[in-house]
């Protein structure tokens, strides 16, 4: 029983409903059907973040554990980096559909955007997200990475 390779569409990628990767390489086995090898999904991870920030999507609770999670951060180690508590940021990410205050998405933006190396404008508005979250972000995952948001 061999394995191969295929490429598929992964929707909702850390329970975000709107992310939707399209050729993501999958292992296909008969014995155990489909799966994304470990590091490949952590690249997915990291594009979808590395757009949400660039892109200036809302910061909602959603997304900033989606953020912090995708870079391997505990919710004390990214309030410290904020200089907050780590009670500010549970109750940011419990309401997960409530964007943040401006001046928190703020903060939050410039803070992955420094950690995911993504170049921001250094405005108020180069900072504030656009006003609502797209129904789809389609990002293509290849080396050159493409994307749009619907």
């Amino acid at each position: 029983m061999g394995s191969k390779q295929v490429l598929k569409i992964l929707k909702g990628v850390a329970n975000l409903d709107y992310p939707e990767v399209h050729g993501v390489p999958m292992i296909k086995n008969e014995e155990h059907g489909e799966g994304v090898h470990a590091q490949v999904l952590g690249e997915v991870e990291h594009l979808v973040a590395t757009e949400i920030i660039s892109q200036k999507l809302p910061i909602r609770g959603a997304e900033v554990e989606f953020l912090r999670k995708s870079i391997g951060l505990s919710r004390l180690e990214f309030a410290k980096g904020l200089e907050l508590s780590d009670v500010a940021v549970l109750k940011w990410e419990r309401a997960k559909s409530k964007r943040l205050a401006m001046v928190n998405e703020i903060a939050v933006r410039a803070y992955f955007a420094q950690r995911l190396k993504v170049k921001l404008v250094g405005t108020i508005e180069g900072l504030v997200g656009v006003d609502s979250v797209p129904k789809k972000l389609v990002i293509q995952f290849s080396s050159k990475t493409k994307k749009k948001a619907a």
